[in-house]
């Protein structure tokens, strides 16, 4: 995009001509054969490259854009509109083994990953995104209450753009073996990406499967134990041990609900693309 811009601008002022931006310019960057498609707006011109979004503004920077992604099936979520018009996941239904967390649904981009409880349609049991019917009951022994269990879902991908992972999201994805976490995100919720209580039928022991997933530096706010449950999960932390923020619960990476134990590792000052 910047050597189109300097391309044009080279070609242009020796006949006197500027870069305004508008129709004209929005159409020389077009008949460029790397350019899919460039839009004047009325503020901006937004140009695809390779299926990536640019935005060029009036003083002719270039920020990428954040690709929308949609869902493949409308019907395979629930929503609630916020009132600054972002939305909010509040309940996947489908049936992917790979779930990919949308930005953008119906018109409206997707800031938040909540869970049920916004919906009030889990009539049982604790609360996250899962939808009942793709879940399993397992039964508490000590309290005698419900909560159901994701037995399916392998891979989560969380869309750039996404900001806030609410408490308990992810919880019980008990087959879960990927994580892709963007930098857009800020907040990741308490147990978050849990797999459970120890309190769980002990005649069907769970075997944490997701071993590895890495934390931007973005991350300014962690709630407590974000992974609890996950036995010998590796915690690949961007910022070093002394640039955590205070927001961080200080036992965010604690494994156990009661205190801290062995049964993780973390990584701190871990570079990352």
């Amino acid at each position: 995009m910047n050597l189109i811009l300097i391309d044009i601008q080279t070609e242009r002022i020796p006949k006197g001509k500027d870069l305004t931006l508008g129709d004209e310019l929005a159409e020389e960057i077009a008949t460029y054969d790397e350019v899919m498609s460039a839009t004047f707006t009325g503020d901006v011109i937004e140009v695809v490259i390779d299926n990536y979004n640019f935005e060029v503004n009036a003083d002719l920077g270039i920020e990428k854009s954040i690709d929308k992604v949609e869902p493949k099936n409308l019907d395979d979520w629930e929503y609630v509109i916020e009132d600054d018009g972002t939305a909010t996941l509040t309940c996947y239904k489908g049936t992917d083994t790979v779930v990919t967390i949308p930005n953008y649904i119906n018109g409206c981009w997707v800031k938040t990953v909540g869970t049920n409880d916004k919906a009030d349609n889990y009539d049982a049991g604790t609360t996250s995104l899962w939808g009942k019917d793709i879940c399993e009951l397992m039964s508490y022994w000590d309290s005698g209450g419900n909560v159901y269990a994701q037995f399916t879902i392998k891979e989560i991908i969380i869309s750039e753009g996404i900001e806030i992972i609410e408490d308990y999201a992810f919880k019980y994805a008990t087959a879960l073996e990927k994580v892709s976490i963007p930098r857009t995100v800020t907040y990741i919720g308490r147990e978050s990406f849990g797999l459970g209580s120890p309190g769980w039928n002990q005649d069907a022991p769970v075997t944490n499967l997701l071993l590895e997933v890495n934390i931007h530096k973005e991350v300014v706010d962690m709630g407590y134990a974000v992974f609890a449950k996950r036995t010998g999960i590796v915690i690949n932390v961007e910022r070093n041990q002394d640039e955590i923020p205070s927001t961080w619960n200080e036992g965010c990476f604690y494994w156990n609900y009661w205190g801290d134990s062995d049964d993780r590792t973390v990584n701190y000052g871990v570079l990352m693309n």
